[in-house]
C-alpha cells in the first residue's frame, strides 16, 4: 500500500492532472442532443505503477436510500469468463472451460502464472476507473472467487494472486470517490454450475456443510480487509454469493440459512457498521424474498436481481419494441421489493441476444441462431454476425439505436428501485455487452444520466 499512497514528483502530478482535465472538459454533441464524454485513452503514464490518485476526477456521491446506484461490473478480471476474454482460452485443450480447468492446465506449463498475472496487470487499470468516474457512475461491482481468499484444499487447482489486485482496485476507487460492491462470485463446490462460478457443470455447494463453512470463511476475510480504516467507507456492500441456483425447496432453505449466517459473519467481522449485506435473489423472483431478513431484526440488507432477456426462448424471440416493453414490465415488482429491501439490478445489458462468442460456455453456440444444441429451437434462425463481435462500428443503425433505447429504458426502470450496475465494463469480442465500447459508438450515453431520445419506452409508467 505504501507505493500507492506515497508522494510523487510535482511534475508528474501536474502532467497527470492537466492531461486528464483536457479530456474530461472536451464534449462531443450527439445527434440526439446528449453530450458524449470521450474516454481517456491509455497513455505511458498508465503503463507505470500508479503512484498517486488524481483528485480532479471525482465520482458522484452515493448513499443507500438517497441516491440511485449507477454502476458497472468489472467482469472477467479477477474471475475468468471465457466469453469475456476468449484469448485466455483459445489455443488450449477443449476441456479448459473455466478457471478451475484453466488452472489445472496451466500447472502443466513452464510458466503457470505468467499469462494470468499479465491479465491481472493489464485487463483493468487506473485510467479506466477515471473514465468510469468521469461519465457519472458512482459504483463498481468487482468479482472475486473464494480461491483468492482462503487456502486451497484437496488439490484445488486455482491460480492464486487476485486478492492483491482487488486491494489495488479498491484503493484506486477510494481516491475517485467511487463506491465498491464486493461480489463473492464463486463458492467451494460451485453454487450454480456456470463457468462464472469458477467450476462449470458442478453444483455441489448446496450439499456440503464444509463448503458452506469455507464460504463463510471467505466472507470473513473479505469483510475484515475491506471494512478496515485503510479504505474508509469505499465498500458500500458485500454480496454474499453471486447467482446461487437452488433447484429444490430444501436447497432454497439451505440458501436462506446461509444468508442468515453470512449476515452474522459480515456484521461480526466488519470494522464499520455502514456496510450493506447484499443477497442475490437466486433466480427465484423477488417475491420469494418477501418478509425475509427485513427490519427491525435485520438492518442494512439489499436485494440483487439480474435481468437478462436472452437466456429464455420466449423473451429472446421478441421484437425490439416488445423487448423494451418487457423491461418496462419489471418496474412494479422492483418498486414493491424496494419497500422491503434496497433492491438493485446488479447485472443487465443493452444486448438482447446470446450471440456473443461462448456466452453460453466455451465450445457452445447460441439460442439466437439455433446453434446451441441443448436449447429449445426458435421458429426463426437469427443472424448473429450482425448482433455481436469486437467491432461496434459494424452494427447497423437500427440495432445501435435499439441498444441505446434498451439502455435508456432499463436504467429508468431500475431507478424505480435503488439503481443498477451494468454488465460489463469491457469485453474482447462482444461489443454489445461492453460499456466502454458502447460509449465509444454512442449507444451508452454520456453523461450516464443523459436520455438522447428524450423519452423512455415506458411512457405510461413515467407519466
Amino acid at each position: 500500500m505504501t507505493g500507492l499512497t506515497g508522494l510523487i514528483s510535482v511534475f508528474s502530478l501536474v502532467c497527470a492532472i492537466c492531461g486528464l482535465s483536457s479530456v474530461v472538459s472536451t464534449y462531443a454533441r450527439t445527434e440526439g442532443g446528449g453530450l458524449r464524454i470521450p474516454l481517456r485513452p491509455r497513455t505511458a503514464r498508465d503503463r507505470q505503477s500508479t503512484g498517486q490518485l488524481d483528485r480532479r476526477v471525482r465520482a458522484p456521491d452515493f448513499t443507500w436510500g438517497k441516491d440511485p446506484m449507477r454502476g458497472v461490473n468489472i467482469g472477467g478480471w479477477l474471475v475468468l469468463e471465457p466469453w469475456i476474454t476468449p484469448s485466455m482460452f483459445e489455443g488450449k485443450p477443449d476441456w479448459v472451460v473455466d478457471e478451475w480447468t484453466y488452472g489445472a492446465y496451466m500447472a502443466t506449463q513452464p510458466d503457470p502464472m505468467g499469462e494470468i498475472r499479465h491479465h491481472w496487470n493489464t485487463w483493468f487499470q487506473y485510467y479506466e476507473l477515471e473514465n468510469i468516474a468521469s461519465i457519472g457512475l458512482n459504483t463498481i461491482r468487482i468479482q472475486i472467487g473464494y480461491w483468492s481468499l482462503i487456502p486451497l484444499v484437496n488439490g484445488e487447482p486455482f491460480l492464486v494472486g487476485a486478492f492483491e489486485y482487488l486491494k489495488l482496485a479498491v484503493t484506486w476507487a477510494q481516491g475517485l470517490n467511487l463506491k465498491v460492491m464486493l461480489d463473492l462470485h464463486g463458492a467451494p463446490g460451485g453454487q450454480n454450475g456456470f463457468d462464472n462460478s469458477g467450476i462449470r457443470s458442478t453444483r455441489q455447494w448446496f450439499w456440503n456443510q464444509t463448503d458452506l463453512d469455507r464460504t463463510l470463511d471467505a466472507l470473513k476475510i473479505l469483510t475484515e480487509e475491506f471494512t478496515s480504516p485503510t479504505y474508509g467507507d469505499t465498500i458500500i456492500a458485500i454480496e454474499c454469493l453471486n447467482e446461487p441456483f437452488p433447484q429444490q425447496d430444501w436447497e432454497l432453505d439451505f440458501l436462506k440459512q446461509f444468508y442468515q449466517s453470512a449476515y452474522t459473519t459480515v456484521r461480526d467481522a466488519a470494522q464499520h457498521p455502514g456496510v450493506v449485506i447484499a443477497l442475490d435473489e437466486a433466480f427465484k423472483g423477488l417475491r420469494t424474498w418477501d418478509g425475509f431478513m427485513t427490519e427491525p431484526d435485520w438492518t442494512g440488507v439489499a436485494m440483487d436481481t439480474h435481468v437478462y432477456a436472452m437466456f429464455n426462448s420466449d423473451t429472446l424471440s421478441m421484437g425490439y419494441n416488445a423487448n423494451l416493453q418487457w423491461y418496462c414490465s419489471q418496474a412494479d415488482s422492483l418498486r414493491l421489493a424496494n419497500q422491503q429491501h434496497w433492491t438493485i439490478v446488479g447485472e443487465f445489458t443493452p444486448a438482447n441476444t446470446d450471440c456473443a462468442k461462448w456466452l453460453n460456455g466455451r465450445g457452445t453456440g447460441a439460442r439466437y441462431d439455433n446453434t446451441l444444441d441443448w436449447a429449445q429451437r426458435l421458429p426463426f434462425k437469427g443472424d448473429c454476425s450482425i448482433k455481436t463481435g469486437a467491432d461496434g462500428s459494424k452494427f447497423g443503425a437500427e440495432y445501435t439505436d435499439h441498444l441505446l433505447k434498451s439502455f435508456e429504458t432499463q436504467t429508468w426502470v431500475y431507478e424505480q428501485a435503488s439503481g443498477w450496475i451494468m454488465w460489463t465494463w469491457k469485453t474482447e469480442q462482444a461489443a454489445d455487452w461492453s460499456m466502454a465500447t458502447g460509449i465509444t459508438y454512442g449507444w451508452i450515453p454520456t453523461p450516464i444520466t443523459a436520455k438522447p431520445h428524450g423519452w423512455v419506452a415506458c411512457r405510461s409508467e413515467s407519466s
